[in-house]
């Protein structure tokens, strides 16, 4: 068997852990919100960061239950809080406790609330230079302009989120397998911008309606200073990216430019779960859910960082994309900034597409072991009722690519080639130019079938 080496985090993740961190929050309140206490934290800028030195907050609230050790940690990064102080960090706390949200979190989970507002004001000022989390300064949020710059790699506000996460999972004894990213539209972005850049912290994202594509764009190597998609990318440059879901309006203009990163997430062969719908610039699930009731049936916060997982690419029962749009903008515009949703009327989605529809919603997978002689990995495609949809037929077989990440032995991790069986089919697979080992055209049913790695 030949080895080959192939960067996946797993060394990262421990230097991660033992790293130096200069980072000293201060305690400034404790407050009940819902059922959780809160703890409401301002620090001062770490010059590691290389960013201006601001006094910046977040809170954490714990577990209903109270304080426990190795418990969850879903980190939040909030939306564009309408321009005004008092809505992204205060307002984003405020809501902990509710449930039905992309920032809903079980009941044992600890939550990290981050902030980006500071002292941005989009009437008074509009200096800050690390406002919708280091994309840009402007209020309209990053475009294509803003490219060259957020292709240098870690912004300073990146660094911070980063250094609060690490913080907290010290400081409360959270588990370091299961951290998780979220946001909402400004917040949706950074969640793709950052997160998938950071696979040995983030076990899986959830960005809703992520307004504008060029953060995660230019970040994550996808397109090149002009815009366009680069076809070269280095096999070392990210660990095994953490499992994304992205759910997005049709009718929200913020979704423009969606098949930037649905393209070049499937190039690379990078696990995404896509949902789309006519439900506007919406992170309400069960308004979502009427207009498609896949929204947030996949459990992401199950998904674990020390597990192995499959990404599904070029599978025959994805949906067509809606994007790109053939509309770019209504004529229409308030002071304080457009809101995104668009009418029916003006809503103009790409040939052939249907206005709710998924990528990779059907399947599922379960680890069966993981050892250094084998994986062993169930893999099936969901029935309606284990999916709770009423308006998708998933189809009893599909066929896929199948990418391996996150493979726990070392011996097959590095490996060049190996064999594989899935029920009565069996092969050999290599990894490609990029160390990505995929296994091609596997065909998947409602069977729980077993994929074995040797």
């Amino acid at each position: 068997m030949k080895r080959i080496v192939v960067f996946c985090g797993a060394l990262d993740q421990a230097c991660w852990a033992s790293r130096p961190l200069d980072l000293y929050p201060e305690l400034e309140r404790v407050e009940t919100v819902g059922r959780r206490a809160v703890e409401w934290y301002a620090h001062e800028a770490s010059p590691a960061w290389g960013g201006r030195d601001y006094r910046d907050r977040f809170s954490v609230a714990r577990p209903v239950s109270g304080s426990r050790e190795g418990a969850p940690l879903l980190v939040v990064l909030h939306w564009r809080g309408a321009g005004w102080p008092g809505k992204g960090v205060d307002l984003q706390t405020s809501v902990v406790d509710e449930k039905n949200r992309v920032y809903s979190a079980p009941d044992d989970f600890y939550i990290l609330t981050l902030d980006d507002m500071r002292d941005y004001h989009v009437l008074f000022n509009r200096t800050h230079d690390e406002y919708w989390w280091g994309a840009t300064p402007s209020y309209a949020g990053p475009t294509a302009a803003d490219v060259p710059r957020l292709m240098k790699g870690e912004t300073s506000c990146e660094k911070r989120v980063l250094d609060c996460v690490e913080w907290t999972v010290r400081r409360f004894g959270c588990d370091r397998n299961r951290v998780y990213l979220c946001g909402n539209s400004m917040g949706g972005q950074a969640t793709e911008a950052i997160g998938l850049a950071h696979g040995e912290v983030f076990a899986a994202l959830n960005a809703n309606v992520p307004a504008t594509c060029w953060f995660a764009a230019a970040r994550l190597g996808f397109v090149k200073v002009d815009g366009t998609d680069d076809e070269e990318w280095s096999v070392g440059r990210f660990p095994d990216p953490p499992p994304l879901v992205d759910w997005s309006g049709v009718d929200d203009t913020w979704s423009r430019g969606r098949e930037v990163v649905y393209r070049n997430v499937a190039k690379r062969k990078w696990a995404m779960i896509g949902l789309w719908g006519d439900y506007g610039h919406c992170g309400d699930v069960l308004a979502a859910r009427e207009r498609n009731d896949l929204v947030e049936r996949f459990d992401w916060l199950s998904v674990k960082k020390n597990e192995a997982y499959p990404a599904f690419t070029n599978a025959d029962c994805d949906d067509v994309l809606p994007w790109p749009f053939s509309v770019w903008k209504p004529n229409r515009a308030w002071f304080s900034g457009w809101s995104g949703d668009i009418t029916s009327a003006e809503m103009k989605i790409a040939e052939g597409a249907k206005v709710s529809g998924q990528v990779n919603a059907f399947f599922r997978w379960r680890v069966v072991s993981d050892t250094d002689e084998e994986l062993r990995m169930e893999l099936w495609v969901a029935s309606a009722e284990e999916l709770s949809t009423s308006q998708f037929a998933p189809p009893e077989s599909a066929v896929a690519d199948v990418t391996l990440r996150r493979i726990q032995s070392p011996r097959l991790r590095d490996a060049a080639r190996v064999s594989w069986r899935f029920g009565d089919a069996s092969g050999t697979a290599e990894r490609d130019a990029h160390g990505a080992l995929t296994l091609p055209r596997l065909r998947i049913t409602r069977a729980h079938t077993v994929l074995c790695i040797r």
